[in-house]
């Protein structure tokens, strides 16, 4: 399953702190395609093997394509923090089962519950109380304080390696990312199960 492809991030023309990407639609013809082709897959794992032989650890390494040029970039690593090398197995057990209210891709493997917290942007935070579910549009680094505090993170846009997705893992917590409308079918103060 490639995934949903319908908007993708772009470079702005503004330098404007915050501005300098942009949100648009992905072009009919691309949506139904692979980002990638098998040939840079392989490269790009040929690079990963090569810097994590190089630091002697698992990392986190995070990449890039340009879209004029198609050249692929490594933009960033760091040791992995997400512990993949433990055998630890935890069980839950959910007492009821309830109605599904938004659809998206699972990260981690535990459940966290409380009452929505629907945040716009980055200046409600202080909004968020500790135990509540973060439900928004997407997160960046700025975002972090507030992840903390959350027991459970639901975006509308991202996939597995999104930044929400990445923190969750390394916090430990539960997330669904790339949910479409969350922010707008779940209500503020609503209890949840993530």
């Amino acid at each position: 399953n490639m995934g949903s492809k319908k908007i993708r991030m772009v470079y702005a023309d503004s330098q404007e702190h915050g501005k300098q990407v942009c949100i648009e639609d992905v072009p009919e013809d691309l949506r139904n395609r692979f980002a990638l082709t098998d040939k840079e897959v392989e490269s790009l794992a040929h690079q990963a093997l090569l810097i994590e032989q190089h630091y002697g650890r698992p990392m986190d390494i995070e990449w890039a394509k340009d879209g004029h040029t198609g050249k692929l970039f490594i933009v960033q690593a760091r040791p992995e923090t997400v512990r993949s090398n433990e055998q630890v197995m935890e069980r839950y057990l959910l007492n009821n089962q309830s109605e599904v209210l938004v659809e998206g891709r699972a990260i981690g493997h535990r459940i966290g519950s409380g009452p929505v917290k629907v945040i716009h942007d980055i200046s409600e935070m202080d909004r968020i109380q500790p135990g509540d579910v973060l439900v928004t549009d997407m997160t960046d680094p700025d975002w972090e304080p507030i992840m903390k505090k959350a027991s459970a993170i639901v975006t509308n846009r991202g996939g597995r390696t999104c930044h929400a997705a990445i923190i969750a893992r390394e916090l430990g917590i539960p997330a669904v990312v790339g949910c479409g409308d969350a922010t707008d079918r779940l209500r503020e103060g609503q209890k949840v199960t993530v």
